[in-house]
């Protein structure tokens, strides 16, 4: 081996070793971020303010994220929904208008989410858990002027999938009215109930008319 040569593989060993070293410890340290995120102190808060509103006992969601032991089973599901933008759902126009109860992720909580996932989903310290936040029980929207009720209960059925159910509930108004707010309570939680105030709509005729135009878009709530 001539000594040029050998210089060059010197000096090809020593690149590769801080290429390396170099890469190692960036990955540890990435590693080491993701770890350091727990659910006590960094998810929780996240969970209370965007999440728990419909992720508690008694709501619509199909399950509480108010403690570890709820949440943590869960993670990978967590993760992937946040990510797609599925959760929490939000369909307001982001360009018209700005909402007190806006909870839309940013994309710094979205990061810690995924973080906490990919390093264990930790609980963290219980004593960096906030206070969970205090709800309304009842109305969420205030005491209703008027409460709509369906003529005949739907029963769902404990297992198997239930297609939409379209469910005309006559409001016996007599005249044009303005809706501040509307709100569903549904008897069995874990199920989505969507409403839409159509008053042009007579009854099951005109329903089935309308329903391919609009129906397949209907929110949980839409007017």
């Amino acid at each position: 081996m001539t000594r040029s040569f050998r210089l060059f593989a010197s000096s090809m060993l020593v690149v590769l070793l801080v290429t390396f070293g170099f890469s190692g410890s960036n990955a540890s340290a990435i590693s080491n971020s993701a770890a350091a995120v727990t659910f006590s102190k960094d998810v929780a808060p996240i969970f209370f303010k965007n999440c728990a509103y419909c992720h508690r006992p008694g709501e619509i969601a199909p399950m509480s994220l108010l403690t570890y032991k709820d949440a943590r089973p869960w993670g990978k599901s967590i993760r992937e929904k946040v990510l797609d933008g599925t959760m929490p759902p939000w369909h307001a126009d982001p360009h018209y208008g700005s909402f007190k109860n806006d909870r839309r992720l940013s994309k710094k909580q979205i990061d810690t989410i995924v973080a906490w996932v990919d390093g264990g989903a930790q609980e963290g310290n219980p004593k960096d858990l906030p206070s969970p936040p205090n709800f309304t029980e009842g109305w969420q929207i205030g005491t209703p002027d008027v409460v709509l009720s369906m003529a005949q209960e739907y029963n769902v059925p404990a297992e198997g999938v239930v297609n939409y159910q379209y469910l005309l509930v006559p409001t016996r108004f007599t005249e044009d009215k303005w809706i501040q707010a509307a709100e569903v309570r549904p008897k069995l939680c874990g199920r989505e109930a969507g409403f839409s105030a159509r008053g042009e709509l007579k009854g099951w005729s005109e329903l089935r008319q309308a329903k391919s135009r609009w129906c397949y878009r209907m929110e949980l709530g839409d007017w």
